[in-house]
């Protein structure tokens, strides 16, 4: 297995597809969410991926807020799940937050049932639970 680190301007189209790919299959398709799945951040964010044998498995992507660092997108493909590749996903955006991002508190919008997932790096939630794109989300923070 192998992981990556790229921005926008440095994958390539085939990685960008998969990518892509990935997302769309867990957050539209899987999750029955219609909506803009590719948006502008991606452009601005940090893409962070494991692969093995040219076969995505993890994924997120970290980027700028205002005045925090925010990351999300977070999936692990089905072929991956159970083998506690979300964990190492999460260990390895904190690291490349803490690598190339300034700010010292992470904020994330995290779906509601992954609450408890978060918790166990570290994140507290705050405020209330909300709907963003037709799922319950809560806003989690970490400060370092």
């Amino acid at each position: 297995m192998e992981w990556k680190v790229k921005t926008f301007a440095e994958i390539t189209r085939d990685e960008l597809w998969a990518i892509y790919f990935a997302r769309v299959q867990t957050f539209v398709v899987e999750q029955k969410r219609p909506y803009q799945e590719v948006d502008d951040v991606d452009k601005k964010a940090l893409h962070i991926w494991a692969e093995e044998d040219g076969q995505l498995l993890a994924y997120a992507r970290v980027f700028h807020g205002e005045d925090h660092t925010s990351f999300g997108r977070v999936l692990t493909t089905p072929a991956a799940r159970g083998k506690g590749l979300g964990k190492q996903l999460i260990e390895r955006v904190l690291k490349e937050i803490d690598e190339h991002f300034d700010h010292p508190r992470v904020e994330i919008d995290s779906q509601d049932d992954k609450e408890g997932f978060y918790a166990k790096f570290g994140f507290k939630s705050v405020g209330d639970v909300y709907e963003f794109h037709q799922t319950p989300h809560i806003k989690m923070i970490l400060n370092k």
